[in-house]
């Protein structure tokens, strides 16, 4: 398939039909890679929020578990019956055995009812921080029965510590005492501190408990702890006081969106909080995103690539489709479209062909009407010429026969008016011979021949002459040895006029190209093989009006031109079963075609 011929598809059919199979590609890849990327963005979201949620309420639980641990070793081993009969020593023996067996504790101590310290596992029995357990309302509160507990407080080179108090009673059940117990809070900060190296919180991710006014009792970052420093979000604060859970995306006050999980550690008013930043969280949506748009991206290049050369199969019998009927639009009736398949098109392609085959039966027809039509105008018109030469001779036949009767005739005279009768009649002859030479067809003296030798011969003998014009022949043969049986007197006749003919147009010189080929044409009897013979030149073209009337006698566009010389040429071609046929362009040139039989 000609590429020229194909790009005309490029603005018109090609692009609606690749359009359209493209669009039918990319809405549904569009809308499936939608639905996919909301998809993986939800679960992934839902998935990393609720998985934080499940950490942040392990950890609280974790959390209640070790204080409810501390607070039920002090229960034990404050209602001992005998922990206040005992003497100083063996309570102190005790206390040691309870610290040792329970490391959560940094120290342990028995205090009376007004707060001073009775007994205790430190030296000298002083505490490294006075505690503010022994406040006379702490006291109190203990006595009466419940677990006090105090705020979280740092010891520099400790770390994070808290005070228990739990309340002694004697045989009678009367409260006589407290035993408290310092709790080691490293736990906590291990616990932060394994959340953030598992990295399930991510490269940048934060995990830290919180009291109730929003400072930090542990941190993955230390200083914020050292420092007083208190959690900024007041209504995440108030959702933990009121013993909510939740995991949800928030932007942080600053401006940074994370996927905040927290809980609520009930027993102490505390709160657990996880901070991962989405653009770790959702790394891996975006990743899958990214894969889907290239997924979309690749799938959308293979449905192009699939679509265009769908799209070409489809038009290039379209296109052959088109190209056949120019050709048999410019004239070329000999011409057939070779099969395009078995579909609608093929279809139309053979209807073509047949329409062509009708239309050379009528053309044929018709040139044998208009054959008759020109015998008849040719001759009244030889009625017409004759006349002229007839009645010229009658007179001088008549002043020759007044002169004969003279006794002293005038012999030059006469002599003139013989020469002038004789001048008529071989005007009369020539008439009556060009009348003869189209009315009658000629008889062919047919033998096989070289068709490329006859074009060389004629080639040979009007080469000098146009060299002296500036005219350079050239031959293109794609087949040189095809041969038919052919006139070869009466074919040189034609090849030598079409030659004169391409040199009177190109007067300044120019070019001539003769092209011979095989083609195949088919018509009512089959499939047939044909030379085609194309004398080209570069000459100032015919005017489009005049090429219909090329081929009539007696038309020239020449001033001294006789006007039989392409019609007989017509003739003799068609004598030999072939066709002829012009294609020219004013100021581009001219191309005589001639189509003839071969022999196989």
């Amino acid at each position: 398939m000609p590429v020229l011929s194909f790009l005309k598809f490029s603005h018109k059919l090609i692009t609606r039909l690749l359009a359209s199979h493209l669009l039918l590609v990319i809405i549904p890849l569009l809308l499936a890679g939608q639905i996919l990327i909301h998809t993986a963005n939800s679960s992934i979201e839902q998935t990393i929020t609720r998985r934080n949620h499940d950490i942040a309420r392990r950890a609280a639980s974790q959390i209640e578990r070790t204080l409810q641990h501390v607070s039920d070793i002090l229960a034990i081993v404050a209602r001992t019956p005998e922990i206040y009969e005992m003497g100083k020593l063996r309570q102190e023996l005790l206390l040691d055995n309870i610290l040792i067996s329970n490391p959560v504790f940094k120290e342990l101590f028995i205090v009376d009812t007004q707060g001073r310290i009775l007994v205790s596992t430190a030296m000298a029995n002083v505490s490294e921080q006075r505690s503010e357990l022994g406040r006379p309302e702490n006291i109190r509160r203990i006595l009466a029965g419940e677990v006090v507990s105090t705020e979280v407080f740092i010891l520099p080179e400790s770390g994070p510590m808290m005070d228990m108090g739990e309340r002694i009673l004697d045989t009678f059940d009367q409260p006589v005492g407290a035993l408290c117990g310092r709790v080691n809070l490293k736990e906590l900060w291990a616990l932060v501190d394994d959340l953030v190296d598992s990295k399930v919180l991510g490269e940048t991710g934060a995990a830290f408990i919180v009291r109730a006014d929003g400072r930090y009792i542990a941190h993955t970052d230390r200083q914020k702890v050292l420092a007083v420093e208190h959690f900024p979000e007041g209504d995440i604060l108030r959702d933990i006081l009121r013993g909510h859970s939740d995991s949800r995306v928030y932007t942080l006050q600053s401006g940074m969106e994370t996927i905040l999980a927290y809980a609520p550690i009930a027993a102490k008013n505390w709160g657990i909080i996880l901070q991962q930043p989405t653009r770790e969280a959702f790394a891996t949506a975006r990743e899958m995103r990214n894969m889907i748009f290239m997924l979309m991206l690749g799938s959308l290049a293979v449905a192009s690539l699939i679509a265009f050369f769908y799209t070409r199969n489809i038009l290039r019998p379209v296109d052959r489709l088109i190209d056949g009927i120019n050709r048999i639009s410019r004239g070329d009736l000999y011409h057939r479209i070779e099969p395009l398949g078995k579909d609608e098109i093929s279809q139309l392609a053979e209807k073509f062909n047949d329409m062509s085959a009708r239309l050379r039966n009528i053309q044929n027809q018709l040139k044998r009407t208009e054959r008759l039509e020109t015998l008849g105008k040719l001759a009244s018109v030889l009625s017409h010429e004759i006349r002229n030469p007839l009645n010229s001779m009658v007179i001088n036949m008549q002043i020759m026969r007044r002169e004969y009767r003279k006794g002293d005739a005038d012999t030059k005279k006469l002599d003139h008016y013989h020469k002038v009768v004789v001048s008529e009649v071989e005007r009369v002859d020539d008439l009556v011979s060009n009348f003869l030479m189209i009315a009658r067809p000629p008889k062919l003296e047919l033998e096989e021949c070289r068709l490329a030798e006859i074009i060389d011969e004629v080639l040979a003998v009007q080469q000098p002459v146009m060299l002296t014009q500036g005219i350079r022949s050239e031959r293109r043969y794609k087949d040189e040895n095809l041969r038919a049986r052919v006139d070869r007197k009466k074919l040189k006749q034609v090849f030598l006029n079409i030659l004169i003919n391409a040199a009177q147009a190109m007067s300044g010189g120019g070019k001539l190209i003769v092209f011979l080929e095989k083609t195949i044409s088919y018509d009512p009897e089959g499939k047939r093989e044909r030379a085609r013979i194309v004398f080209k030149d570069t000459g100032k073209g015919i005017p489009k009006e005049q090429q219909q009337k090329i081929f009539d006698f007696y038309y020239s566009t020449k001033a001294d031109g006789t006007g039989i010389g392409l019609s007989l040429a017509l003739q003799i071609i068609e004598e030999h079963g072939g066709d002829i046929k012009i294609n020219s362009e004013e100021n581009k040139g001219t191309e005589v075609i001639i189509y003839l039989p071969i022999v196989g």
